[in-house]
């Protein structure tokens, strides 16, 4: 039975299939498995953090999860569309922005400094730069197969 999936390139089927399923499920499990909260992201944030600073990265996890489950859902159950195939990517695209935009916010919510902080890299741990970075390429991939340079989207 053909799927939605199947009208993909074989490496952004790879990717929304695979890659990226397990590097969010990764990411979620290692920032509620680590010692040190990932909330945490402020240079001078030594100590618990307050309740309302908590809610906004809760809030992307959660929602990142749902999209993830939904996206699959898409991809594998639903009869070839090439239509919501480009909408399911596009909300992809707005779940990395809404990714950024939960953590610029947490870092200044943490920081004295408030959103100055978001441009002073030089402060920025292994683990801010690792949630800053991997939009980056997951953007890069989503617009590429939008633009269908790993191959024409099929349908």
């Amino acid at each position: 039975m053909a799927t939605t999936a199947s009208l993909l390139p074989t490496i952004p089927r790879i990717f929304f299939l695979y890659l990226e399923p397990v590097a969010i499920a990764y990411g979620m499990f290692a920032n509620y498995t680590s010692r040190r909260p990932i909330f945490e992201l402020s240079y001078e944030a030594q100590n618990a953090l307050p309740l309302p600073s908590l809610i906004l990265p809760s809030m992307a996890t959660g929602y990142l999860f749902n999209m993830m489950l939904y996206g699959l859902i898409i991809l594998l159950a639903s009869p070839p569309n090439k239509r919501l195939l480009q909408l399911h990517i596009g909300v992809l695209i707005v779940a990395d922005l809404t990714h950024w935009a939960g953590l610029f916010s947490t870092i200044a919510q943490n920081d004295p400094r408030g959103w100055a902080a978001i441009f002073d890299t030089a402060n920025w741990g292994p683990d801010v730069w690792n949630l800053a970075t991997y939009p980056i390429t997951t953007l890069g991939i989503k617009f590429a197969t939008l633009a269908e340079w790993f191959g024409e989207i099929r349908g």
